[in-house]
């Protein structure tokens, strides 16, 4: 068997087995209803404004679709509508969309988008709308003789009339209802033709092409008219020599021709003769009854609007799976075997068929390789390389001790090949010669026949056999490079796993961009084809790029590089391709290209693909103002009040979403462009006054310039007070603010003077306070110390002498007198120094919440000795058991020096300490029945507690405990009363203490006090 009979064999094979391109359909399809997007289920109507927004009219309004969204227009946004059925839909001159309503009212859209009415009653379906005031009524330019002629048809047909212009506006074909034919040149009727069969030159049974008329004639022949009114039989050729079978229906697009029978759409040309060439197009299932098709030829779209059953789209797959029944058909390895046969690990696939069986299946992911005799070296099995002729019969086999990954031959005819494992060697006679290198060698691609690009997964180096050498390329240390293209101009493209891919020039490698989703993160080969592209496969999908757009940007010509994405609505059985073997891409003889995937060969030939480039227009849908509606056409000016912008865009798309990718940028706010949103919605919040630009861009193809680019200015108003005549009369204001501040100044110093003087009398006032209140202090401490001190002295001669003479039970009442003189003096002292440290300047009093109880139990314990000398008993009483929030060492001094006054003006009688409640707050009360007070005595108390922290408020003789106690109950912000009758005894009285909390007896508050300040 030679490589002749394999090709063969192959052939024959066609019959017992399918390519893929058998099994998988021709187009994708999409299919929309009223459930996912259509007012209604009937699209009677289809049209393509200039713009590449898809129409059609429904009984539920006029629908625009832009290949993603669809917007209805009806009675809820067009209240002018008689109702939402539109009975026409056509092209003004300009290919505006225009719509006619049941009442002949016509609508098209002006420059900002919203509905105006074109012609408000125009029934003849003969008048050229091609603008407001370009209307050309055909039928009323006759001349009148012939306008007579048939004035009675065309009244009753009027809104059946379709006109077919040939040459000058006016001349042409008028079908008239369903069986009229009239041909009109210059004003005058040519001929005038009627059928007595059926509706031959209705809607749908009837075209024009090529300056004739297309019909059934009565005995269901294919007919045209030509202008003379000449009729000829017109024979169809169909592919095949298949002849046309039942219903068939012509559908009108411009000046093309399609019909419709046995499910298939024919474009329709001439041929010579009476012949018709009959090209199809797109072959459907069989989708009920059709009301109208629309093709988009440089796309390759198709859509159908149906009677009940809603809008179909169907797109040409561009590619083709090729698989092998009864394996995986995850493939990877491939090689060009006999022709178009293709080598895989699975066996040999052709057009016609497959081969498998011996010697396949090979090992899986490793390479193989038809080298220049044509001899096919292939990894049969484990560790061992097998040499086979042309006809695949065995002619030795190698034994590897190791896994092979790759193989390839030199120039020179050596074939070189690496491990799994990364060792790297050459077949030298009958046996592999393993090279020692100092690192591993996964990917490799001969330079030369001594030097390799190769790669370890953590670099790529430039290998030199001869020396034994790796020089490392600069910006991949880390990558793990799995795939090398060297192209003709010398530039190594390198794809990693991961990290993108890379272009290798003089040594260095640079990073070209990623798609926006990131796919190009993985690039698992690399093929150019004879346009000038790059196709690449990834593990999501396939793209293809301009080489020139790559060289741009890595000569920083550009930033930005247009990806065309294929996924497998394109054909493919599965999005992700396969990579890491040797090669992953070929190209076959007949110009195919073959990429490995996880579930086939996805094939196509690349000059043949179609691509769906997003080069419409940007355009504006509506722009909004605080929710309300703005024209946007014409010079826009917003007012400085606003609070939000709103900006619906629109661009007609009918491929792939990630194949169009708006951005935007605010022009005169920053230079960021970001991303528009799936809704393709701009919102702004409030601006500052000055001029702005929207800029929305889309890289509208392949080229670095090939950019659509939308620009609106507009203006941001300024608040009266930013305005120019604003800051004239600022600046007026300013002068005489100066003026005015001058005359305030001296007015101000002139006050400040008063208050300087006003400040020195007043520290006059505070420092003879303070001496006097020194001098007091010094006479008060001689004259309180003086006699508690010479009795301590006595009374320790005293316990002395009562020492010497051993009288043991004078000694010890001589030493708790001394202990409680100690104590008193001690207790003096406190008060003294606490008081001291309150009248300086930063003083700050902590408060705190306690137990009432607990001070009381205190100051119990402390006169408990003192009160029997006097015969005294002590209460207290706090009959609501509050607790105070309030400093308790001043409380604590106060009420120790208030029960030590009334002990010692008191015999014999009763002291009591009480806390009531007076309003929101409590109030304290020392009490006792002594001899009381002199009016005298409590005149200067009460002087003194009215002229409080003043020099006035300081005497001489006055005794040094209630100025201890005026000062402190003044510090604790309460108000202090004395009542005292002579020999009844006095009450003082205590008010405006702050109850604390009942379950904070222990709580602790944090003082927020600077840290120089004296606190307590």
């Amino acid at each position: 068997m030679n490589i002749v009979r394999i090709a063969i064999l192959l052939t024959l094979l066609a019959a017992a087995s399918q390519a893929s391109g058998q099994e998988i359909s021709d187009f994708t399809e999409q299919h929309y209803t009223s459930d996912n997007g259509l007012p209604q289920n009937s699209v009677m109507q289809l049209q393509r404004d200039k713009n590449g927004f898809i129409w059609m009219s429904t009984q539920g309004g006029v629908v625009r679709f832009d290949g993603t969204r669809f917007v209805t227009y009806n009675l809820s946004n067009v209240p002018q509508l008689a109702s939402n059925r539109i009975i026409e839909l056509g092209l003004t001159g300009d290919s505006t969309i225009y719509f006619k309503d049941t009442g002949f009212k016509v609508f098209s859209f002006d420059e900002n988008n919203q509905p105006f009415v074109l012609n408000q009653h125009v029934r003849n379906r003969a008048v050229i709308l091609r603008s407001r005031t370009d209307q050309f009524d055909v039928f009323a330019n006759l001349h009148p003789q012939d306008r007579q002629r048939v004035d009675s048809l065309f009244n009753q047909y009027a809104s059946q009339v379709i006109y077919h212009q040939v040459g000058a506006r006016g001349d042409g074909f008028l079908r008239i209802g369903d069986a009229a034919l009239i041909g009109i040149y210059r004003k005058r009727v040519v001929f005038f033709k009627t059928y007595d069969h059926g509706t031959p030159l209705s809607f749908e049974h009837a075209g024009f092409l090529n300056k004739k008329v297309y019909y059934f004639n009565k005995q269901q022949q294919l007919a045209s008219v030509d202008m003379s009114g000449r009729e000829q039989v017109v024979s169809p050729q169909l592919p095949g020599g298949y002849a046309l079978r039942g219903a068939t229906h012509f559908y009108q697009q411009g000046e093309r021709l399609f019909l419709h029978n046995s499910n298939t759409f024919y474009q329709l040309g001439p041929a010579a003769g009476d012949a018709l060439i009959c090209k199809p197009v797109l072959k459907t299932a069989d989708l009920g009854g059709l009301d109208s098709y629309l093709h988009i030829p440089e796309s390759g779209v198709h859509l159908l609007g149906t009677k009940t059953g809603g809008l179909y789209i169907f797109r040409k797959k561009q590619f083709k799976t090729v698989r092998i029944p009864g394996t995986g058909n995850n493939f990877y390895s491939q090689r060009v075997f006999a022709g178009n046969v293709i080598l895989t690990e699975h066996g040999a696939v052709g057009k016609g068929g497959q081969m498998t069986g011996e010697p396949f299946p090979l090992i899986p992911r490793s390479g193989t390789l038809i080298d220049r005799d044509g001899n096919v070296w292939m990894n049969r099995g484990y560790k061992s390389l097998e040499q086979r002729t042309s006809d695949l019969k065995p002619i030795r086999r190698f034994h590897a001790d190791r896994e092979i990954a790759h193989i390839t031959q030199t120039p020179d005819g050596t074939i070189w090949l690496n491990a799994m494992s990364g060792k790297f060697g050459r077949i030298e006679s009958d046996s592999i010669r393993w090279l020692s290198l100092e690192k591993d060698v996964k990917t490799f691609m001969p330079v030369n026949n001594s030097q390799f690009w190769t790669a370890d997964g953590r670099g790529v180096y430039l290998l030199d056999v001869r020396k034994n050498s790796f020089k490392e390329v600069a910006g991949l240390e880390g990558r793990e490079v799995r795939a090398f293209h060297s192209d003709p101009e010398g530039t190594l493209w390198a794809g990693t796993y991961g990290q993108g891919f890379y272009a290798i020039r003089n040594g260095k490698a640079t990073a070209l961009p990623l798609d926006r989703n990131g796919y190009l993160l993985v690039v698992h080969t690399f093929l150019e084809d004879k346009k000038g592209f790059m196709w690449m496969s990834t593990n999501h999908g396939l793209f293809k790029c301009k080489t020139q757009d790559l060289y741009d940007y890595l000569d920083q010509k550009t930033r930005h590089v247009f990806y065309y994405y294929y996924d497998k609505s394109n054909g493919f059985a599965n999005n992700e391709f396969n990579g890491g073997c040797y090669p992953s891409s070929i190209v076959l003889p007949d110009g195919r290209f073959s990429f490995p995937s996880m579930d086939g060969l996805v094939q196509a030939h690349p000059d043949s693909v179609t691509d769906i480039l997003p080069n419409s227009r940007i355009l504006i849908d509506k722009f909004t103002v605080d929710g309300k509606e703005q024209p946007f056409s014409t010079s826009l000016e917003l007012a400085p009040s606003f609070n939000r912008i709103g900006v619906m865009l629109a661009s007609p798309y009918f491929g792939l979403p990630e194949n169009q990718f708006l951005e935007y940028n605010i022009k005169g706010l920053d230079h960021e462009w970001y991303e528009l949103n799936s809704n393709l919605t701009i919102i702004l919040n409030r601006l500052e006054h000055g001029k702005y630009v929207l800029q929305v861009r889309k890289k509208a193809g392949f080229g670095r310039d090939n950019v659509s680019l939308l620009s609106m200015p507009f203006v941001v108003k300024p608040f009266w007070y930013q305005t120019w005549y604003f800051a004239v009369f600022a600046f007026c204001l300013l002068i005489f603010s100066f003026y005015l501040v001058v005359k305030l100044r001296y007015h101000y110093l002139t006050l400040r003077k008063k208050q300087l003087e006003a400040q020195v009398h007043e520290r006059t006032q505070e420092l003879e306070y303070s001496n006097r209140l020194k001098e007091k202090i010094t006479l008060l401490l001689a004259h309180d110390l003086q006699s508690p001190l010479h009795f301590l002295n006595l009374l320790s001669d005293h316990v002395s002498a009562a020492l010497d003479k051993e009288r043991l039970d004078d000694v010890r009442n001589g030493m708790w007198e001394i202990k409680k003189a100690a104590t008193n003096i001690h207790a003096f002292v406190r008060e003294i120094n606490l008081w001291t440290r309150s009248q300086q300047a930063g003083f700050f009093l902590s408060k705190r919440p306690f137990a009432f109880d607990g001070l009381a139990g205190e100051l119990r314990e402390f006169f408990k000795e003192m009160l029997p000398f006097k015969n005294n008993t002590l209460e207290f009483v706090n009959p609501g058991q509050w607790p105070l929030f309030t400093n308790r060492e001043i409380l604590k001094a106060v009420i120790r020096n208030l029960i030590d006054n009334s002990n010692k003006y008191t015999t014999g009688g009763h002291i009591r300490v009480e806390l009531e409640q007076a309003g929101d707050h409590l109030q304290l009360s020392v009490t006792d029945n002594g001899r009381g007070m002199s009016p005298a005595d409590l005149s200067k108390i009460n002087r003194r507690i009215t002229q409080v922290q003043t020099t006035a408020g300081i005497e001489q003789s006055g005794r040094l405990g209630y100025q201890i106690i005026i000062d402190f109950v003044a510090l604790l912000e309460c108000k202090l009363e004395v009542q005292s009758s002579v020999g009844q005894g006095t009450r003082v009285t205590i008010s405006g203490l702050m109850p604390g909390q009942p379950d904070a007896t222990d709580a602790m508050l944090t003082d927020d006090v600077p840290t120089n300040f004296t606190t307590l």
